[in-house]
């Protein structure tokens, strides 16, 4: 996605990234629109321009990780490195919450500006609606993610042109629902099936409203804080069947892959047909992090060497020297250990042959295929150096064995197939097609499937395990804890987290400074 950015276009979203890191208030995403909206060129770089925050540290790469899983029982809670947000100690001035409310209203920003200004410009209709339309799935996708944080958030439909503009009260949590679902629509409505990694099209529309309708609907039947508004649960079930629907039968281009090892390949993010919305990072790209990714850094095991482990879930056996055929989790031999997989977290949910199991790894290579550590929570205390680093589970969704030392491809995964099989089966209950779809789920990890004659509330139960087990590190497991009123004892067993800020965040302290009022 980067090589299509003018390196002017570049230069600013540097900048702008850099200063997610500062206090000092003023506007971003601010440029000439007499100047610059003249040439298609012009409206594909302020596209591009719209996404990039998407990509930063501080939105759809780490900071996702710390609020949405690092805050649950996903994560072990002790040496993190990132103690305050993960113990649930958050404030106003919580530096990840700052900087992932503040990386989404930059995007909006210039998503607003391309929706005003491509619309003034002479260009081809067809690429005109698609300019806009991403742009309004762009609009929409931020406020969904400031609605599942904050609740109350400021609606912004016009572009910020001035320091007065960053002067706008926060909406009311139907409103702000509502401009979700008003920009979505106008993206499907504008958009063709057009499958870009880092970019959207008219499935991601669909996709994303899938997932909008069924947290409204589950929001309302477990009666969760904040969403009493909400007129009809079964209202909001069909709408998000609909969509769902739409994406799985309504086009041949995306698919559930056969095999969980095609999704995790980095090699494969171009072509997945599993993959609706991935971010859009390069080992190969020049400046700083946000053009590259180091997810993988954060996740492995800190050893002063390289981490090898098995190129397929099912390991494969070389048949020349009967030893497992390994590949790095990355080409550096320096990560950090930050993403520390809870071991008691994974035996609540995972069974043995369930083969997402194995995308935790307990077990490490030499080069050549033998085993070299094992994971055990007792190794904290071993006295071998390298030994006692391997305390936990590690996830190896994120790896890239080709990468340009720390500079990796692992990108956030946004919106796949998965996810919208599983949004089906929740939204349509215990009908055939609802088994269908849950069960292809399970079939993939080798599983049996769901028992016949399920409830309806037996069977959203057992569908919403699947999520955790299927989604698990992918920036979804808190959000569904607090659509279904579940942000309790029964389901942090391994976490003290603040009943105060268990459905929405205090807003940033930056924000209620601009707004006095709140």
């Amino acid at each position: 996605m980067k090589k299509n950015i003018a390196n002017i276009i570049i230069s600013i979203a540097a900048l702008a990234a850099l200063s997610a890191c500062s206090l000092k208030e003023h506007p971003y995403g601010v440029f000439s629109n007499e100047t610059f909206f003249l040439t298609e060129a012009d409206a594909e770089n302020a596209l591009m321009y719209a996404y990039v925050p998407l990509n930063y540290i501080e939105y759809c790469q780490r900071f996702t990780f710390y609020i949405a899983d690092g805050m649950t029982d996903e994560f072990c809670d002790y040496n993190m490195g990132n103690e305050s947000i993960m113990s649930w100690d958050v404030s106003q001035t919580t530096e990840e919450m700052l900087y992932l409310f503040k990386s989404a209203y930059i995007s909006l920003s210039r998503a607003n500006t391309l929706i005003q200004e491509v619309g003034k410009m002479s260009i081809p209709q067809d690429k005109k609606d698609r300019y806009i339309g991403e742009a309004y799935f762009l609009r929409g996708f931020n406020h969904f993610m400031l609605a599942v944080n904050w609740g109350r958030v400021p609606v912004r439909r016009n572009p910020i042109v001035g320091v007065q503009d960053t002067f706008v009260q926060p909406d009311d949590i139907p409103a702000v629902w509502a401009q979700v679902i008003e920009d979505l629509e106008k993206a499907e409505s504008l958009l063709q099936i057009n499958k870009v990694q880092g970019r959207t099209d008219k499935v991601a529309a669909q996709a994303l409203l899938s997932r909008v309708y069924l947290y409204l609907g589950s929001y309302k039947e477990t009666e969760s804080p904040g969403y009493e508004w909400v007129e009809d649960a079964d209202e909001m079930y069909a709408k998000s069947a609909e969509y769902a629907e739409k994406v799985i039968k309504g086009q041949s281009t995306y698919s559930l892959c056969d095999n969980i090892d095609d999704i995790y390949d980095v090699t494969k993010q171009n072509t997945c047909p599993e993959h609706i919305f991935i971010t859009g990072m390069n080992r190969e790209a020049s400046g700083m992090e946000g053009t590259y990714s180091q997810l993988p850094c954060l996740w492995a095991i800190q050893i002063s060497d390289y981490i090898y482990i098995p190129t397929t879930l099912v390991p494969e056996i070389d048949p020349e020297t009967g030893k497992v055929k390994v590949m790095k989790v990355i080409d550096y031999d320096t990560t950090w250990q930050t993403f520390r997989v809870d071991y008691r977290w994974k035996a609540d949910h995972f069974t043995s042959d369930d083969l997402r199991s194995r995308l935790m790894v307990e077990q490490i290579y030499t080069e050549d295929g033998k085993e070299y550590l094992s994971f055990s929570p007792e190794n904290k205390s071993a006295s071998d150096p390298t030994l006692c680093k391997y305390f936990f589970p590690f996830c190896r969704k994120y790896t890239d064995p080709y990468s340009v030392k720390s500079h990796t491809s692992a990108n956030m995964y946004l919106i796949r197939m998965g996810e919208i099989y599983l949004n089906y089966a929740e939204a349509a209950g215990p009908t055939a097609e609802g088994y269908a779809c849950v069960n292809a789920i399970r079939e993939r990890a080798g599983l049996a499937p769901l028992a016949e004659g399920l409830s309806l509330g037996e069977f959203r139960d057992a569908v919403r395990e699947e999520r955790v087990r299927e989604l698990c590190f992918e920036g979804h497991y808190l959000y569904d804890l607090r659509r279904t009123h579940c942000v309790d004892k029964d389901h942090l067993k391994y976490r003290n987290f603040m009943e105060t800020y268990a459905y929405f965040f205090p807003l940033p302290q930056r924000e209620t400074d601009l707004n006095p009022a709140e």
